[in-house]
């Protein structure tokens, strides 16, 4: 967060850009507006403005440089419903340009966001994706740590539909992933609660992409790029024309293109530990399957099998089924005692065959992402003093992954998802249903049935998301003249948005298509790769989804100055908007109860439908008392009517405060009571998903004997929706300084205060996957509104009690969450002294500290998270760390500019009071990862980006990403990612990494 008025005031006066607003203001006509620059490499010739934050907007009428006049302008002001880009601003508002992106190497608005100081738990990554994330293909930032629903995302001022599916099967979030960068002007994230001036789920905060309003020519852009390992390829492509021009012609109209292809990284090319199963090499245990380790006895895609007796008992030892079968490229041939694994006859028996490292296999790190844009956008001046705008943006993002488990194929001895059929003591028949002997029993000769050991490696579960988006928007915007106070402004907008979503499955097996499989002889496990296409088929069909999201607003706002106090105009604007959304995700893995075994392996049910009206009113009042002492208030009412007959109103009021004793030092301070609504999956939807978990109760343990069964396993969590649930209230505090102690130098900071009222969670004991365990199995009774569904039972130990397979909760209101903390800001803008007198240096830093960061739980319980891995099961894992910070430093001499940028993130403890880990080394993200870590170290990073200015149409650029080669640190107890967090170390994982790129405007 930067301070932005000094910051604007000097950019119009040293460039004079335009600024792109969805309502006009009406100005002297004296100078024609400049159109907006091309993301291309900065001239180093050009004096830099001091910043482009427009929270130094508290001080722009302490700047003395004369500013020249232009014509009417459309200027968007982030968090206002007022006009004027000189207004002082109460509010901490973070601005990146087109230009600050390209000095940085961020080539996606999504890229953007995440780095954010302010982006904290909870965000959402691509890399998710690539760990079996319930919204595979989209990505969302979290501002202030309050998870992805709680920051509001815009276009030009208006709302945008949500992503499909649900961030964790609960949270409604706008996916950034299709947004279009080579048109953004700029991005503003105003860093505290807007649900005056935008209704529900400002709460932590706001972002709003402003697109170019006008662009004349040709620009386009071609770029690639490799990590120094040779893997995570890049390519990207763009081109716009356009033609008119608003000052003269009275139109403009322009198309652009942009295509983004990012490869999959597979953890088989990095280094060590991340490449295997096998950890024994930072004291972790081996997992390669069929391995030196017993207890990960699951199979490999070489069958190994040991004949039955007629009592179901196996004897003799397993052997391959195709003994001149070879072990493949992540196999080796292998030896030992298989233990209680899925198949469990064979617990105890000695075997021969192979091993399968399925880390080195199958798993990635990130997923393929490929993004295709097209837009149309055309401007028109209708009257000297109205202008309307109407933009058409298609979108297509394919996302390519593995599916859930990592990717791993599922075994013969599997179960459905929900647990309701399995094939864990399924025999392979000595004679066929026609009388043969089955080729797949070597002892069918005998009369005996073969137990088996073995995993479809030819079935690797995929998941593609394939997501279109369509937006179209039209707004029609002037002023009329009065004859007192100011002239009127006036806003009529409208815009409509389709989001829909292919998922489509492949390799996922039924039970049903198993059982099938085996009784028949169809499946070759001889030799797996002579099985047609159409056997793979039938064993797992291909499954699509389809999964859809709108919608349509139309809003209208007026605004006038009414009279003057002593410190200017007082304004007044009132506003009314009606809107309707609606979501339609069905399950994608039901449940037939008159068929169990008809349900996939593994594919999460996810589910949630409903439809909603939203009317708004909505008014701001501002108040210059002074010219040292501004006030704003403002007051937004929105009434929600939902499909299911439930409905919410409330109201937001605000309050913002601006005192500026000195040209030099602004005091800003605002207050507001902002809301969320639940989503459409917190009150109707359904949701599984797994975590790891461990049970330790003593008498459990001993019961079985300390087997496999009961080492580190999956359990399902499976929260229903509450249609009975309130809205989060927020109150929402922020108090600062802005301080510019030299004409070139920008300083600010924030504290801010967020207390959500309502909380909305899952059952927060019911998400203590621990201790409901340990309570369960122990006949302890449980907490109200939670169940089990217990596992199969431990074959070793039949009569043992079986562990918990699913717990079952709802979603409930807490009494509170809370977050404080502190934002600081930094820009300056020089030239350096002597020698390097003709060295131009603009620098622009941000860090935000998290003081505190807790759930107050039913019970009086408190929960804290802040400096820990922290909402564990909310957040993915990803964690609450304390300090996040960037600094970027750009250099710049004639046509040459180079800038380095840093990045850091604090490290945690690995400790969540939400899974009932209080302790260190309670929590691994794998049965193989070692439980003996208590601190995650911070994470360093720093980009360098060169750019080099051929010519006034062509330039050049380079991007070195991680250019210090920092290793991401371990994270033993993350689950959302592989020994890392991908939430704050992603670049570390990847290495330094290199794209090379050139400009053209024509």
């Amino acid at each position: 967060m930067y301070s932005s008025a000094f910051a604007q005031s000097a950019e119009r006066a040293t460039q004079t850009l335009p600024k792109h607003h969805t309502r006009t203001t009406k100005a002297a006509k004296v100078a024609k507006p400049v159109s907006v620059a091309a993301p291309v490499a900065p001239v180093a010739a050009v004096p830099m403005a001091p910043s482009s934050s427009r929270n130094a907007s508290v001080l722009a009428n302490a700047a003395s440089a004369t500013i020249p006049e232009a014509e009417p302008e459309n200027v968007i002001v982030t968090g206002t419903l007022f006009h004027d880009p000189n207004a002082s601003s109460a509010a901490p508002i973070e601005e990146l340009t087109s230009r600050d992106m390209q000095r940085r190497g961020i080539k996606t608005v999504t890229d953007a966001l995440q780095q954010l100081s302010s982006n904290g738990s909870g965000n959402l990554t691509n890399a998710f994706g690539a760990n079996g994330a319930f919204a595979t293909g989209a990505s969302a930032p979290s501002l202030h740590g309050l998870t992805t629903d709680s920051t509001l995302v815009l276009m030009d001022g208006q709302r945008l539909s949500y992503y499909p599916l649900a961030d964790d099967g609960e949270r409604d979030f706008v996916d950034t992933n299709w947004m279009p960068q080579s048109i953004m002007e700029r991005i503003d994230v105003k860093e505290d609660g807007g649900s005056a001036t935008y209704g529900a789920d400002a709460v932590g905060g706001v972002i709003n992409f402003i697109t170019r309003k006008e662009i004349k020519g040709f620009e386009g852009n071609a770029e690639g790029g490799l990590s120094q390992r040779g893997i995570a390829g890049h390519q990207r492509l763009y081109a716009t024309y356009g033609h008119g021009d608003l000052a003269r012609d009275g139109y403009n109209f322009y198309i652009n293109a942009e295509y983004q292809q990012d490869d999959a990284v597979y953890n088989r090319d990095l280094g060590y530990p991340y490449n295997t199963s096998d950890l024994t090499g930072i004291g972790g245990s081996n997992w390669i399957y069929n391995g030196a380790n017993p207890n990960a006895s699951y199979g490999s895609p070489q069958a190994i099998v040991a004949p039955v007796n007629s009592s179901g008992q196996v004897v003799g030892s397993y052997q391959l089924l195709n003994p001149s079968a070879s072990c493949g490229k992540y196999g080796s041939a292998s030896s030992g005692t298989l233990g209680a694994s899925t198949n469990y006859i064979g617990s105890g028996s000695a075997f021969s065959g192979c091993s399968i490292d399925t880390t080195k296999a199958y798993a990635q790190t990130s997923p393929s992402i490929q993004r295709i844009n097209a837009t149309a956008h055309f401007t028109a001046n209708v009257t000297p003093r109205s202008q309307f705008t109407a933009m058409f943006t298609y979108s297509q993002t394919t996302t390519t992954a593995p599916g859930s488990l990592g990717g791993v194929p599922a075994l013969l001895q599997a179960q459905t998802q929900a647990k309701l059929a399995n094939t864990n003591n399924l025999l392979i028949p000595a004679l066929l249903p026609n009388g043969q002997l089955n080729p797949n029993d070597p002892f069918a000769a005998q009369g005996q049935a073969a137990s088996m050991y073995y995993m479809f490696g030819d079935l690797v579960p995929t998941t593609v998301a394939y997501s279109q988006n369509f937006r179209g928007s039209m707004r029609y915007n002037g002023t009329a003249a009065s004859n007192w106070g100011s002239d009127w402004n006036y806003d009529f907008n409208f815009v409509g948005m389709n989001s829909m979503l292919a998922q489509t499955y492949t390799g996922f097996p039924t039970i049903d298509g198993i059982e099938n499989a085996v009784a028949n002889g169809t499946y070759n496990f001889v030799d797996p790769s002579k099985n047609s296409q159409a056997v793979l088929n039938s064993i797992a069909p291909k499954n699509v989804v389809h999964d859809r999201t709108q919608e349509y607003s139309y809003e209208m706002t007026g605004s006038k100055g009414l009279f003057r106090l002593p410190g200017g105009m007082v304004n007044v604007a009132i506003g009314g908007n009606i809107r309707w959304e609606s979501l339609y995700a069905p399950n994608g893995n039901p449940v037939n109860l008159a068929d169990p075994g008809a349900q996939y392996f593994s594919i999460n049910p996810v589910s949630a439908q409903g439809s909603r009206w939203v009317e708004s009113g909505f008014w701001e009042l501002g108040l210059p008392f002074h010219k040292m002492l501004k006030a704003d208030l403002a007051g937004r009412y929105d009434n929600y009517s939902t499909s299911t007959g439930t409905g919410y109103g409330h109201y937001t009021p605000q309050a913002n405060l601006v005192f500026k004793p000195v040209d030099q030092f602004a005091l800003r301070g605002t207050f507001s009571r902002g809301f969320r609504v639940p989503s459409f999956s917190e009150t109707g939807g359904q949701t599984v998903g797994y975590i790891n978990n461990n049970i330790t109760n003593p008498a459990w343990l001993a019961e079985h004997n300390n087997d496999a069964y009961t080492k580190t396993y999956s359990v399902g969590l499976n929260s229903v929706g509450n249609p009975n649930l309130k809205p989060e209230i927020a109150t929402n505090f922020s108090g600062g300084a802005v301080i510019k102690p030299l004409p070139w130098i920008t300083l600010s900071a924030d504290y801010y205060y967020i207390k959500k009222s309502n909380y909305i969670t899952g059952n927060p004991y019911g998400q203590n996957a621990t201790l409901i365990s340990n309570d369960y199995v122990s006949g302890q009774p449980l907490p109200p509104g939670i169940t089990v569904t217990p596992d199969a039972v431990d074959a070793a130990n039949p009569s043992a009690m079986p562990r918990p397979g699913l717990i079952n909760y709802g979603f409930i209101n807490t009494p509170w969450m809370r977050t404080d903390g502190v934002q600081l800001g930094f820009t300056a803008s020089h030239r350096l002294p002597g020698v390097l007198h003709e060295v131009n240096w603009y620098s622009k830093g941000e860090m935000t500290y998290v003081r505190r960061f807790s759930i107050g739980i039913p019970g009086g319980e408190v929960q804290e998270f802040a400096g820990t891995i922290g909402p564990y099961n909310t957040t993915s894992a990803s964690g609450t760390p304390r300090w996040k910070a960037n600094w970027a430093n750009t250099f710049m001499w004639r046509k040459l500019a180079v800038t380095p940028t840093v990045y850091y993130t604090s490290g945690y403890k690995t400790i969540a009071a939400d899974a009932g880990a209080t302790s260190c080394g309670l929590l691994t993200g794998a049965a193989q990862i070692p439980s003996t870590q208590c601190h995650v170290k911070n994470y360093w990073d720093v980009d360098l980006t060169v750019n080099y200015q051929i010519s006034p149409r062509w330039s050049v650029y380079a991007n070195v990403y991680n250019l210090l080669g920092f290793r991401a640190p371990y994270d033993y107890a993350t689950y959302g990612s592989y020994l890392y967090n991908s939430s704050w170390s992603q670049k570390g994982i990847i290495y330094r990494s290199f794209q090379f790129g050139v400009n053209v405007k024509l």
